[in-house]
């Protein structure tokens, strides 16, 4: 079958659907707003389909289009490969690694990831993203290596086991002299909480002893959307947070900050990296996934992260 379609139009259809937008594939990839229309046009007419729903607020991917972008990237990909196969010796270790993470704990990891690599490689240059799950999942992000926290969603893409880490009960202890002692979760509850809200929903206390698990639920004092600001109000004082042990480590190590009922534990949260068949063939992607899977409790508990030193 003959469709009157160019890889232009193809190309065109991927930057738009990843962007969300026209206006912003435009300022992201500087091609003319008239032009990325007309290429959707084009593509839309050749292949006697609807890929996208025209919105006030942008475009969204109709199922045909979801379907297509996820071909169409894998289509891309390939290319990609095959160019910086053409580039680069099998044994170089060189160019530019597009890594991505959640933005949860993104920072803590990715960053330290790409300093170590680039201390033994330096000819490897870092493209960094932190995003949301949302952006990931509906394929608005371009990456080679992507760090995922939880569960990662079914795709065609391989991934690798990073760790684990678990979520515990945190205050600082001029917080915990000016309340009540608390001795089991609900006294908890009386605290004032600061709260992570994820999607703009809470985010739940979820806590396992042995075998009895119970929801904690305090009293809302903030409701953040970054744990590094959730971090800074309970080493400040403000109340109770609910953060990964590796992530207050130091805090807790200079008694910034205190665990409360150390016995109760979240259930272990794994991380993954995330990328392409093809990609890893590309030796600077295969040895940072390497790298990644070989250092990475190391990486959570580099000293770069502390609070404490901000301290006045």
């Amino acid at each position: 079958m003959n469709y009157e379609y160019e890889l232009k139009d193809i190309s065109c259809f991927v930057q738009v659907a990843r962007a969300g937008s026209l206006s912003r594939a435009s300022n992201i990839y500087n091609i003319p707003k008239a032009s990325l229309s007309h290429h959707l046009r084009k593509l839309e007419d050749a292949l006697q389909v609807q890929l996208f729903i025209r919105k006030a607020k942008g475009l969204e991917l109709t199922e045909a289009g979801k379907k297509y972008l996820e071909l169409c990237s894998a289509i891309f990909e390939s290319c990609d490969s095959a160019a910086n196969a053409a580039q680069w010796a099998h044994t170089a270790v060189g160019g530019t690694i597009r890594l991505a993470a959640t933005s949860e704990f993104g920072t803590s990891v990715i960053g330290a990831a790409a300093l170590h690599f680039s201390r033994s490689y330096p000819d490897v240059h870092f493209d960094i993203q932190l995003c949301s799950v949302e952006k990931i999942i509906t394929g608005q992000v371009d990456f080679d290596c992507l760090i995922y926290v939880g569960e990662s969603p079914d795709s065609p893409l391989m991934r690798r086991k990073l760790g684990d880490f678990t979520y515990g009960l945190y205050a600082s202890p001029a917080y915990l002299s000016s309340v009540p002692k608390t001795q089991d979760l609900k006294a908890v509850e009386r605290l004032s909480g600061i709260i992570y809200m994820r999607n703009n929903t809470p985010e739940r206390w979820v806590l396992d002893k042995q075998k009895t698990r119970q929801i904690c639920s305090p009293e809302t004092k903030y409701t953040v959307n970054d744990y590094w600001m959730s971090k800074y109000f309970c080493v400040k004082g403000m109340g109770v947070s609910y953060l990964p042990d590796f992530f207050v480590k130091y805090e807790v190590e200079s008694k910034a900050l205190v665990p409360i009922l150390p016995d109760w534990r979240s259930r272990a949260v794994p991380v993954f990296i995330i990328y392409s068949p093809q990609k890893h063939r590309i030796a600077r992607i295969a040895k940072l996934v390497d790298i990644l899977c070989e250092n990475f409790e190391g990486f959570t508990m580099l000293p770069g992260y502390s609070l404490v030193s901000r301290e006045e």
